[in-house]
């Protein structure tokens, strides 16, 4: 997840409308796997349930999350159901799927402002 900050702001912003969870899935640039540069690229992917919860942690420390966060299964069972690699957002409301994040045309990722709007107006 490249914009942590936005993302904490709305989770401060809309948390009473709404219950936010990040999912850490599989990395997306592991440097074993897809190596882009070390500014991109910090680590190998995880061998392990338990390594990738101490890089789930890490990430939450280093960017001092306060959202709560789960971690996908080893097997990628939430990135394979949602498609979530390697960022995207959701909501899901009543057991529904409510929205889901579309790629911005304009520039490579999701633009946040989407889900922002959304939650606006609920």
């Amino acid at each position: 997840m490249l914009h942590a900050a936005y993302f904490e702001n709305l989770y401060a912003t809309y948390q009473k409308v709404a219950n936010f969870l990040i999912v850490y899935i599989t990395d997306a640039h592991a440097s074993d796997e897809w190596p882009v540069g070390k500014n991109v690229s910090f680590c190998e992917q995880p061998k392990s349930l338990d390594q990738r919860c101490l890089l789930a942690q890490k990430y939450a420390r280093d960017h001092q999350l306060t959202v709560p966060m789960a971690v996908d299964t080893m097997e990628n069972h939430f990135d394979q159901v949602f498609a979530a690699w390697p960022v995207r957002f959701y909501v899901v409301k009543d057991g529904l799927l409510e929205f889901k994040a579309q790629p911005n045309p304009d520039f490579y990722g999701y633009d946040f402002t989407q889900l922002a709007d959304w939650l606006k107006n609920c």
